[in-house]
């Protein structure tokens, strides 16, 4: 019996300075990342050690947004344990075989973008707009997979969120409002996809799955057991949830704590 525990990082297992709460006191934090010698995201010391736990016994595999030099940034999560053999980045446009892209899944998903007339090169000239607009800050590329603005929240409104996402759902693009991003995503480069390859790829009989965006949803919702922190953006989706996920108690970096204890009650 293989066990899979797929998992978004950011707002999920591991959080920034700004995100992690007031809750926990600074001595209780494990810095898991690093940028010029700077801590810059965290779990607790308890969350930190459920997971390395959990990582020694069942195949774990990280999901995110983060392109593949962004991911490789959180060492501190691997200090006493094995890097995971698959790890999915750029939102599932790549996935990593021992630290190394996997072409066969690559080259699908860009046929596919090529097919749906979803590439960067369809969205950045709309954008132009938008750029002038007080809200958007900058507009940043994931290398060549989507794109995202870094946006003034305060002046960012929930109107121009879902204007915005109308625009391009009409064109094949999922749009994800996270802090001070928003992410304008294909529809063929998703998190759920990518990680059922995975999945079939190691055989993997039942699979967790935790995640607090958007992004996440699909993912999160296929997954035997389901976990999302109260925080998240994917609590909003609407509708009634499923028995097979659970939502925390807690928010912040203390939810993703939960999320991993939850984890390791299901495997005892």
């Amino acid at each position: 019996m293989t066990i899979l525990f797929a998992s978004d990082l950011d707002r999920t297992l591991i959080y920034s300075k700004n995100s992690r709460g007031q809750e926990v006191s600074e001595e209780d934090f494990a810095a898991v990342e690093w940028i010029d010698e700077k801590p810059t995201a965290f779990m607790t010391h308890k969350g930190l050690q459920l997971f390395q736990q959990i990582a020694s016994s069942i195949s774990f595999v990280p999901v995110t947004t983060r392109t593949a030099e962004q991911y490789n940034r959180v060492i501190g999560l691997y200090h006493n344990v094995k890097k995971p053999k698959y790890a999915i980045v750029s939102n599932g446009a790549v996935i990593l075989e021992d630290g190394k892209p996997l072409a066969e899944w690559s080259d699908k998903v860009i046929a596919q973008m090529q097919q749906n007339s979803t590439s960067i090169e369809h969205v950045l000239p709309q954008l132009d707009t938008y750029i002038k607009n007080k809200f958007v800050l900058k507009v940043l590329q994931a290398e060549s997979w989507f794109v995202y603005l870094i946006i003034d929240e305060q002046a960012f409104s929930i109107e121009d969120f879902e204007k915005l996402s109308q625009i391009f759902y009409q064109q094949g693009f999922t749009l994800s409002h996270q802090g001070r991003k928003v992410y304008i995503m294909p529809t063929c480069i998703n998190k759920s996809t990518a990680l059922q390859f995975v999945a079939e790829r190691i055989a993997a009989t039942t699979v967790y799955a935790a995640g607090d965006s958007m992004l996440d949803f699909d993912m999160v919702l296929n997954a035997d057991h389901g976990f999302i922190p109260s925080h998240g953006e994917a609590i909003h989706k609407g509708g009634h949830l499923p028995p097979n996920i659970s939502i925390t108690k807690r928010a912040g970096v203390l939810a993703g704590e939960e999320i991993l204890k939850k984890v390791s009650d299901y495997l005892l």
